[in-house]
């Protein structure tokens, strides 16, 4: 048990490490962030659908008969959200639209928060599970600090203002993992199915709505190869780790 709190913990910050390291690029290599961000978008669209579809969704069943309805829930929250608030925020500062930069924060913060969640939940199932969701969430939310810093100073945020809250939207990933573990230790396996389920659900959302259509957007030969090989990734992990 003190095993996997410590994992949890080190692995959840590890993730928003990888955030930190995306502001970084867009705030000392900027050119080069924009001309190669998007095969690191490509391969983490890949990872997302693969590690829902081989692991979040199969392990969500075993453990909660109902959990395809949960899955098509966490899908429906995420789009509501992203409608509601976000707005596309999770696009880079060329993109068409954006939403003012301080709601954006909020959006992306809140998706850290979940990333958090699914990190815990991972490990509280297995470490091999806990890994894979680890590697999942750094593929996005490496991109993700890209865009989070990206939209803020393109909503003329103050550039000091803009850090700090990419580095809040950073450190919202190991809050979450923290938060499960003080309030969700010794859940019901039903529970934490609805959990895995949820996490499956916004994965597909994030993949499917937000990456792809980017990888279209922003068109190279190399998208589909990137996609293919960040699901190839996590099948390669996963018989690693079996």
């Amino acid at each position: 048990m003190e095993t996997q709190f410590y994992n949890t913990i080190i692995y959840s910050s590890i993730a928003g490490l990888s955030t930190i390291i995306g502001i970084l690029l867009v705030l000392y290599a900027k050119e080069f962030t924009r001309k190669n961000s998007i095969y690191l978008v490509s391969f983490a669209a890949g990872v997302l659908l693969g590690f829902s579809f081989i692991h979040l969704i199969p392990d969500s069943i075993q453990i909660y008969k109902h959990s395809l309805y949960v899955v098509l829930l966490g899908f429906l929250i995420f789009y509501l959200i992203e409608h509601f608030i976000m707005r596309h925020s999770f696009h880079e500062s060329y993109t068409k639209e954006h939403t003012a930069g301080n709601v954006a924060a909020i959006g992306l913060f809140f998706h850290s928060l979940i990333d958090g969640i699914v990190i815990a939940a991972g490990f509280e199932i297995s470490r091999e599970l806990g890994l894979i969701a680890t590697i999942a969430v750094i593929a996005h939310e490496l991109p993700e600090g890209v865009t989070s810093m990206a939209v803020l100073l393109h909503n003329k945020i103050k550039k000091k203002t803009a850090i700090l809250y990419s580095y809040l939207i950073a450190l919202a990933t190991p809050v979450g993992a923290l938060l499960t573990l003080l309030f969700f230790r010794n859940i019901s396996k039903e529970f934490l199915g609805i959990l895995i389920a949820l996490a499956a659900g916004s994965f597909l959302y994030i993949g499917a709505s937000d990456l792809v259509p980017e990888t279209h957007e922003r068109y190279n030969k190399l998208n589909a190869a990137y996609l293919i090989l960040g699901i190839l990734f996590v099948i390669i992990i996963s018989l690693i780790f079996s």
